[in-house]
């Protein structure tokens, strides 16, 4: 009999916390495309905002000789993960929510967890438990039913589009496994620390290449958004994530996650005014089932 440890739970709610932010993001995003703010004007305030705040964090946790003394090779994997993640599949999500329906773009984006237990299994050449594949199969169905993803002329109608949110999701579950490497070596400050430099430098001159310096005056409200999008949905719940991970694993960290979705679909509620029908309803209870399975059967050992 496995006792159930306290950090380990509190790491569970780090994560789950974090997920229920990034599930602002889509729907802010909405907003802002409303205000008349580009894809690449959104992201590009968005990584230069949150780099300082990042940067300071850093240091204050680390230290200017905790951070020059880390190695090369992880210094360039964090790099990576950034530029694979933050820059190229934050932009392929964002773009997509201009052509397909939030909620398609949260059935979709929320396919990770499933691309990282495809992805380990790869790597390490051994299939997961039945537990985990279980459990995946068991949130991701409810995944499904809670945006509505068997409309066939949905998908049919923004081919494209989700065809976008794939490769971002496929980006961040990239991001988990190069975290829990490179995490577990350097800490997660560090590791957030090089992966937001990289991904802000990218912007830079994606926007040198593709935007134009009028993108970049937006209103006040705007830029409200802009700023709340950055510390609630990215900064925070990606030092928590990244916290996280280096304990409980990137698989487990992405199936219970997955709480993301439902969260996604109450504010699309409230502030869209999305009407939620009974098989989103059942959805969300299928996710929340899948994660208590995983959560309870683990502290059973």
């Amino acid at each position: 009999m496995k006792s159930w440890a306290v950090p380990d739970s509190r790491d569970v709610l780090m994560v789950v916390l974090g997920a229920l932010l990034i599930s602002m993001k889509g729907i802010i995003a909405k907003l802002l495309y409303r205000e008349g703010v580009t894809v690449e004007a959104i992201l590009l305030l968005r990584a230069w905002i949150s780099l300082p705040l990042v940067w300071a964090w850093a240091l204050y946790r680390v230290g200017p000789r905790g951070i020059l003394a880390v190695r090369p090779n992880l210094v360039a994997g964090a790099v990576l993960a950034g530029v694979v993640s933050y820059y190229l599949g934050a932009w392929l999500d964002f773009a997509a929510l201009t052509l397909i329906d939030a909620s398609l773009e949260r059935v979709l984006l929320f396919s990770y967890p499933v691309i990282v237990v495809i992805a380990r299994a790869v790597v390490l050449r051994r299939w997961p438990s039945r537990r985990v594949m279980g459990a995946v199969a068991l949130t991701y169905c409810g995944i499904v039913l809670a945006v509505g993803g068997f409309e066939a002329g949905l998908w049919r109608a923004n081919a494209f589009g989700a065809g976008f949110v794939l490769l971002a999701a496929a980006g961040f579950a990239y991001f988990l496994i190069a975290n829990e490497r490179v995490a577990r070596e350097a800490g997660s400050v560090v590791f957030i620390l090089f992966a937001s430099s990289g991904a802000a430098l990218a912007f830079a001159g994606h926007f040198a290449v593709l935007g134009d310096p009028a993108e970049l005056r937006v209103s006040m409200p705007a830029l409200g958004l802009i700023v709340f999008m950055t510390a609630a949905t990215n900064v925070l719940p990606l030092f928590m994530f990244s916290a996280s991970i280096r304990r409980i694993g990137a698989q487990r960290a992405a199936i219970v996650s997955s709480i993301g979705p439902p969260s996604t679909i109450l504010l699309a509620m409230l502030v869209l005014d999305e009407a939620l029908r009974p098989g989103q309803w059942f959805g969300t209870a299928m996710i929340i089932a899948g994660i208590l399975v995983l959560e309870f059967r683990r502290g059973r050992g």
